[in-house]
């Protein structure tokens, strides 16, 4: 298998990283030899001109690509390695930046249209000797991986197809795999493989105006997804997609399924007795510019990125109102600002108010302590695909206070999830205000009772004994649910790949990978 990495080489790894992610560990547990495509390809102009060996010239390729995705940017190797006197030389300054701007003029207007065996590069990661790339957090979605193929970038050059007229799709000629999965809408058709499954999260850059994806590019990578088998992320999603972009003379027949993804966190091993004993988190916030403490079920939490849609400005507003600040209940948020009208506004509200913390984007070990810790999540989303934020919290058992979009519907009619799903109408801050006030006081009604007839000069080991036997259910329950999840998840996918192999071949494999390394 083949699997796009395109949300793999964000900065941030948000939504559909964590679905990518779900995918690879999905395929490897079964059975599949799983590669990555990247369009990390640096330049190495100064390794080819070295006259250095073969092998040691493939290791540095490996380590400055595995670097590139452990950055999420694609870095120049080869201008990091000149002296550092001509870099300061403002002619040469002003030529290498005329030389940037000319590529890119020229990669608009002229895009690839056809990658083949020749514009591929093979890199088998998992045969890399003691790979140091391997132990890096970010970067731990390689234990599922086999290898890279690398193809200089490949996702730039569907993209801008797809921006210029109708029909022009990117060629993609593989040799050796029996099928590609996309893990999110391409402007691309594969050649001699058995089959392609695109991934569809949503319709949002159609749906709502204030977006940064070009609409109409959007829109036929969409359309290319009619020509591949089909994974789509809630039964809304693939309810818009066939009835807005799917066209009646789309007339071959293509499998398609609503899978659950994966839940984001990974508790280590020992969480039970480590993790759920933790007395208070430090963070740093970027509002008052120094750390903060946050005290166990005493904050709520925000964990989506800083955009128009998440409706953060709301749940700020729905926050002052509330008045739970006066009871020493914060507000955290992890998403990271962006340069921006609507960010400096949020900007502005968090400044004014020292019981928001605005972290910026937080690594993986802290998002999940936040998560465990927390009192509550809110997700006020407008419009949203899934809701990862809200699968993680249901998992947990937390409450959530989300807005009444269709994919949060489908999340709280899961499981016990409505139990802990609160839908909360974004028509009216009063009516969060009012739903905070409520997740806040049914908390404190339970440490109460959990306190109740106890000496007073021992309720705070009792209190502390009872944050860590709730944290110690909350990981329990996750960690249940999580391989509930994902053995579905699994299934759904493999039920695709299966019915889309029986209703014919995309192409034909016709050689083995392993004979190209």
């Amino acid at each position: 298998m083949l699997v796009t990495a395109i949300d793999l080489e964000q900065s941030e790894h948000r939504g559909i990283a964590v679905y990518s992610k779900g995918v690879l560990g999905a395929l490897r547990r079964a059975g599949a030899e799983v590669w990555l495509l990247t369009q990390f390809d640096p330049t190495m102009a100064d390794v080819r001109a070295s006259g250095l060996p073969s092998n040691t010239k493939n290791m540095i390729v490996s380590a400055r690509v595995l670097e590139s995705l452990n950055s999420g940017k694609q870095a120049d190797f080869a201008t990091q390695n000149q002296h550092e006197f001509l870099r300061r030389i403002p002619l040469y300054k002003a030529l290498k930046k005329l030389r940037t701007l000319a590529e890119e003029l020229t990669g608009t207007l002229f895009p690839k249209r056809r990658f083949d065996q020749r514009n591929l590069k093979v890199l088998p990661v998992q045969q890399i000797f003691d790979n140091p790339y391997l132990q890096s957090e970010r970067l731990g979605f390689l234990k599922h991986v086999d290898g890279l193929i690398c193809a200089r970038n490949i996702y730039v050059h569907s993209f801008r197809l797809a921006q210029q007229r109708a029909g022009h799709v990117l060629q993609l000629d593989l040799q050796g795999f029996d099928g590609v999965i996309t893990t999110c809408p391409l402007n691309i058709n594969v050649q001699n493989v058995r089959f392609l499954v695109q991934s569809i999260h949503d319709l949002i850059p159609l749906e709502y105006a204030q977006t940064s994806d070009h609409v109409i590019g959007f829109s036929r990578r969409l359309r290319a997804c009619a020509d591949a088998g089909r994974l789509f992320v809630s039964e809304s999603t693939r309810h818009k997609y066939e009835t807005v972009i799917l066209q009646p003379t789309h007339t071959k027949p293509h499998a398609s399924g609503v899978v659950t993804q994966s839940p984001s966190l990974a508790f280590p091993a020992d969480a039970c007795d480590w993790e759920a004993r933790t007395p208070e988190l430090s963070l740093y916030s970027e509002g008052q510019r120094r750390l903060q403490p946050l005290q166990p079920c005493r904050y709520l939490l925000f964990n989506s990125s800083v955009e128009p849609r998440k409706n953060l400005l709301f749940v700020l507003n729905a926050f002052i109102e509330s008045g739970v600040e006066r009871q020493g209940i914060k507000l955290c948020i992890t998403g990271k600002l962006k340069a921006d009208r609507y960010s400096a506004k949020v900007k502005g509200l968090v400044n004014s108010h020292p019981d928001v913390l605005l972290t910026g984007y937080v690594d993986e070990a802290t998002k999940r302590q936040l998560f465990l810790n927390a009192l509550a999540v809110v997700s006020p989303s407008l419009v949203e695909g899934f809701g990862i934020p809200v699968l993680d919290a249901a998992c947990l058992g937390l409450p959530v206070i989300a807005s009444p979009s269709e994919s949060h519907r489908e999340i709280q009619q899961m499981n016990d999830f409505e139990q802990h799903v609160l839908l909360c109408s974004t028509l009216e801050t009063s009516d969060w205000a009012s739903a905070m006030r409520l997740v806040v006081g049914r908390m404190e009604r339970q440490r109460r009772e959990a306190l109740e007839g106890r000496p007073g000069h021992l309720h705070s080991q009792q209190q502390s004994l009872w944050l860590d036997e709730l944290r110690q259910q909350r990981i329990r329950r996750y960690r249940q649910l999580q391989q509930t999840i994902d053995a579905a998840f699994q299934a759904s996918i493999s039920r695709v790949i299966h019915t889309e192999l029986a209703m014919g071949p995309q192409g034909e494999a016709t050689s083995t990978i392993s004979s190209r390394i």
